[in-house]
């Protein structure tokens, strides 16, 4: 279901753009997400994040699940629950919402048009992204974003030539900007993490030695080339368009000589072919699997970066005890 529509309730009076450097999200806020999460894996869920702006930093208190997508009355739900909080002196200042993601598959246009509507009314807000299947293998993929304040504006025009791109200077890296996040725990968790760390039987240092797993390293790379043949296709798409528009441009020309012609004999000249439009072919989805690529590309980046580290490390010990 869609979490931004109703939620602007919350976010009418708070016009100002209030700057934000990093997200801070308490660990049980997080938990009640990764349970969320985890019990629908294969679906993808969401819900609404709960907590305050202070002073450029996004302090997320709570978090609570939002219906199934075929429920209808999501208002109704949100409406509920924001009161029942406020009963219960609980924080119920809606700051985003969050999405899980199979291995990072995200990035779409509902994604865009749903943070757009949320962004507009609540300035400071963002959308938390976690990825339970890589969280499964050693991970926490978790990592918090927002629409670039150059593309909010864009967006609102809804023209996404590629005339419109160039004239905002709008690069498919300029969609989303990924905002510095921390999870904050209480000092009594804190200390009984460390408690608990000084227990042999909670030892997981060998775990911190296993190699990526095969089959994520494999499935970011299927994305990746998917969405490189995805954009080879709009190319093909987009050369054709062009040609139209090469057209049309023509015929105006073509026409407009003629008109100027008898201009110039003193004949009264209206035509409709100068007031159509160029029909220039929408290019955001082109933008969005260009920005895919990015992403994904940095991400096997890292998985490798991490995998060499590790294979060093294994090296080294096999060699110590040989």
């Amino acid at each position: 279901g869609c979490p931004c529509v109703s939620v602007m309730m919350s976010g009418r009076g708070r016009e100002k753009k209030l700057a934000m450097d990093a997200v801070q999200i308490d660990g049980l806020a997080l938990l009640k997400i990764i349970k969320h999460c985890n019990e629908n894996k294969g679906e993808s869920v969401n819900g609404q994040l709960l907590g305050l702006n202070v002073n450029g930093k996004l302090e997320v208190t709570n978090s609570f699940p939002g219906l199934p997508a075929d429920e209808k009355d999501h208002e109704a739900f949100l409406d509920s629950m924001m009161k029942l909080l406020k009963q219960v002196n609980v924080d119920n200042n809606s700051v985003g919402w969050y999405q899980s993601a199979y291995i990072g598959e995200w990035i779409d246009s509902d994604i865009i048009r749903m943070h757009y509507n949320f962004q507009s009314a609540i300035p400071e807000s963002v959308v938390l992204i976690y990825d339970p299947y890589t969280t499964s293998k050693g991970n926490l993929a978790v990592k918090t974003y927002r629409l670039n304040p150059a593309f909010m504006n864009f967006y609102k025009g809804k023209n996404f030539s590629h005339v419109n791109f160039a004239k905002h200077k709008i690069d498919s890296g300029d969609i989303f900007e990924e905002i510095p996040m921390k999870v904050h725990n209480s000092h009594l968790i804190h200390a009984f993490l460390y408690e608990l760390q000084e227990k042999d039987t909670f030892s997981c240092e060998f775990d911190r030695l296993d190699l990526t797993s095969d089959m994520l390293f494999k499935r970011n790379l299927d994305i990746m080339t998917s969405c490189i043949d995805e954009l080879l296709l709009d190319q093909g798409k987009f050369s054709y368009s062009q040609k139209q528009v090469q057209r049309v441009k023509a015929q105006q020309a073509a026409q407009r000589q003629k008109l100027e012609a008898k201009a110039a004999a003193g004949e009264i000249v209206e035509d409709e072919v100068l007031k159509k439009p160029i029909p220039y072919a929408p290019r955001l989805d082109a933008y969005l699997t260009a920005h895919k690529i990015s992403h994904y590309s940095k991400k096997v980046r890292g998985m490798i970066g991490q995998s060499m580290t590790k294979m060093f490390e294994v090296d080294a010990l096999s060699r110590q005890i040989s």
